[in-house]
């Protein structure tokens, strides 16, 4: 889907001075960032030559010791050990070997992401939002990198750059209760196994772009994180948090097919709620705590004009006490400039632009969704 015009931009009320922001300040700024010189493959060449390096490592070592061990079942459970150690070994090798060109990536990544949260955080000024770059601040595995006594000092500069530019963390709080944050797969284990497994992903997610303001008197905040998906493109989630007008009763769920339920609070049983049949009930399924408060709060005119602006991507929702949470799957939102390459454009500028204007618009549908008669935001 290609950005937007200028001239498209511009109709939305607080952007009609879009192109000037954007020309006056926002592309200047990118223009003076270092980029980065690109293999074929799209990945900077000044780390091409370390990876190879590591996976070069990786697989001599490990057919030494496929070698070296015997062809019966201690050979065999001894190389399934290794494999991963050597893998992850090779890596922090080639990591330590290569260490100054890693931080001169690092660092020049970080004038990227300085240059990048001004932008946005202009851009949602005009919508009268508020912008975190890192909501929760820096991700537990990089925190706990920084810790290592033999880590870089650069990397604990990081960690604590990340985590000022931080924020929302009751939103994130909330979202974790409503167990929509976490991977989209079977989890074969037990229930108390399950739950510290998704409560353990939850806490080292990749989060980014946060949002928060008020619409039509409701409270809310936004933000995004990253699904790793193995020998696919990474799934970006856009979760939506929104305040509770009035204390709920009990909970409620809702998916879109082909995705997984939310995982629901422990000691509570859910039913699946009988939808009427027809296009709604072929695309959503709903289970709840209290029927009647679930067709009251997931509205099915509500829903289908919710996933229409999500373009039809795959929806998770959860109405409990704390308030309403939805998660969008989809791809990377707010993709002004790449990171680790440099690059953008006065594409990549309009389609972070839209992607503001297309968040404001889920949050106002998400709203209905409440079925409030709110004072208007002024």
């Amino acid at each position: 889907m290609s950005a937007p015009e200028w001239h498209e931009i511009e109709q939305r009320a607080g952007f009609e001075n879009a192109r000037s922001l954007a020309e006056r300040d926002i592309a200047p700024a990118l223009k003076a960032l270092p980029g980065e010189t690109l293999g074929k493959d799209g990945t900077p060449k000044s780390v091409q030559w370390p990876f190879a390096l590591a996976f070069g490592f990786f697989i001599v070592a490990f057919l030494l010791v496929g070698a070296l061990t015997p062809d019966n079942f201690i050979g065999v459970a001894l190389r399934i050990i290794t494999f991963p150690v050597l893998f992850v070994g090779a890596f922090i090798l080639v990591l330590f070997l290569f260490q100054d060109r890693f931080l001169r990536l690092f660092l020049r990544g970080q004038e990227r992401y300085l240059a990048r949260s001004k932008a946005l955080a202009s851009i949602a000024a005009l919508q009268g939002l508020a912008y975190a770059p890192s909501p929760g601040g820096a991700p537990e595995t990089l925190r706990a990198f920084s810790k290592w006594r033999y880590a870089p000092r650069k990397f604990r500069e990081i960690t604590e750059l990340l985590d000022m530019h931080g924020g929302l963390d009751a939103p994130l709080a909330a979202a974790k209760r409503a167990g929509v944050l976490g991977p989209n797969v079977v989890i074969l284990a037990s229930a108390e196994q399950k739950r510290k497994y998704l409560e353990r992903e939850a806490d080292g997610l990749r989060l980014q772009d946060g949002f928060e303001g008020v619409r039509d008197g409701l409270e809310f905040a936004a933000f995004e994180w990253v699904e790793a998906v193995d020998d696919a493109p990474d799934i970006h989630h856009l979760t939506i948090v929104l305040q509770a007008p009035a204390r709920l009763q009990g909970v409620t769920q809702l998916r879109s097919r082909g995705t997984f339920w939310p995982r629901p609070p422990d000691g509570v049983d859910l039913e699946e709620v009988d939808l009427a049949r027809g296009a709604f009930s072929d695309r959503f399924r709903v289970r709840a705590q209290d029927q009647t408060e679930a067709r009251a709060v997931f509205n099915p005119a509500v829903i289908e004009r919710t996933a229409a602006l999500a373009h039809d991507a795959k929806i998770r929702a959860v109405a409990f006490q704390e308030g309403l949470v939805i998660d969008v799957a989809g791809g990377d939102r707010f993709n002004m400039i790449d990171l680790a390459t440099g690059v953008w454009s006065d594409e990549t500028i309009r389609q972070s632009y839209q992607d503001v204007t297309e968040l404001l618009d889920l949050i106002d549908a998400a709203v209905a969704a409440f079925m409030l008669r709110a004072k208007p935001s002024s």
